[in-house]
């Protein structure tokens, strides 16, 4: 049986925007699928060693409430993506600096592989 292809791209940089793309490609990775998680626009930010989310105005509530639910920050869900084996991509067009490993791709290709996944999502 093939392994199921993941498609995530990652749009935006609020905490709450964040948090899924993140989710999904781990859980994903983790039932045995090949991930790619893409990067784009001001998603890509997360990927900046310093990256603080910070959370849309009026939703400030959330970053306690993850904390007190135990959530896994934006770096252990990266550390655990990686460990997966999940694909990192960014365009090849935009500036990156990061402390994970990732793939410069057209953003053509990544459209292509999301057109053609068994699941894309898109935050």
């Amino acid at each position: 049986m093939d392994n199921k292809q993941v498609v995530v791209v990652s749009l935006h940089s609020e905490l709450e925007s964040a948090y899924p793309p993140l989710n999904i490609s781990v859980g994903a990775a983790a039932t045995g699928a090949e991930v790619i998680l893409a990067f784009v626009g001001d998603g890509i930010q997360i990927l900046h060693p310093q990256f603080e989310p910070v959370p849309t105005e009026g939703k400030e509530y959330l970053a306690k409430t993850l904390a007190d639910f135990g959530a896994p920050t934006i770096v252990e869900l990266l550390d655990s993506a990686v460990e997966l084996g999940v694909q990192i991509v960014v365009p090849d067009s935009e500036p990156v600096e990061s402390n994970w490993p990732f793939q410069r791709m057209s953003l053509s290709w990544i459209l292509n592989k999301a057109a053609n996944a068994d699941l894309f999502a898109h935050f």
